[in-house]
């Protein structure tokens, strides 16, 4: 055997191999530029099922291009709603006409029995809350403050160092016609 390595190559073998360099460096050149991948993608072409969880936030949402909610659909006139009232304004809706039942109490001094006080809700309107405030700070107590059925507030109050006032409130709202 004589020299391997010892004869020059051909023409023909220099030019498949510079052929070889350049094809396999174009390919290494392209593969590279495919990593970025964000040009690849032509603008508005996905789905929302190709998309990453958490990557659209609102700066990409157009807020007047969403339907509206299926469940909420119903609820967007007051004659579908399930519980809307007739009302078309605030002011003219039933809670708009609270009104407030004050009546002031003398308390004696006791050491024994708390003087009840009442206020009751007019007509057609039916309790919704109270209170009840004792002036003496120190010694007053408001023992109990609780509803009377559907039309009044009741409050039970002593004092055990002075005679004193107090208020008791009643928060009254007009009565619905479905009231149970």
């Amino acid at each position: 055997m004589g020299n391997l390595f010892g004869r020059r190559p051909s023409a023909a073998m220099v030019v498949a191999v510079m052929a070889l360099v350049i094809a396999a460096s174009g390919t290494a050149f392209a593969a590279g530029s495919l990593v970025s991948g964000d040009s690849l993608i032509k603008k508005n072409s996905l789905s929302g099922n190709r998309l990453r969880d958490h990557t659209v936030t609102g700066k990409q949402i157009k807020v007047s291009s969403l339907g509206t909610v299926p469940s909420a659909a119903h609820a967007t006139t007051a004659d579908t709603a399930t519980s809307a009232t007739s009302a078309t304004t605030a002011a003219s809706a039933p809670i708009a006409k609270v009104t407030y039942v004050t009546v002031p109490v003398t308390i004696p001094q006791s050491t024994q029995t708390a003087t009840s006080a009442i206020a009751s809700c007019p007509s057609g309107t039916n309790v919704i809350g109270g209170g009840a405030s004792i002036a003496d700070t120190v010694g007053g107590l408001v023992d109990d403050s609780y509803p009377s059925g559907k039309i009044a507030w009741i409050a039970d109050l002593s004092d055990f160092n002075t005679a004193t006032t107090g208020t008791v409130t009643a928060i009254c709202a007009p009565a619905a016609s479905t009231a149970p």
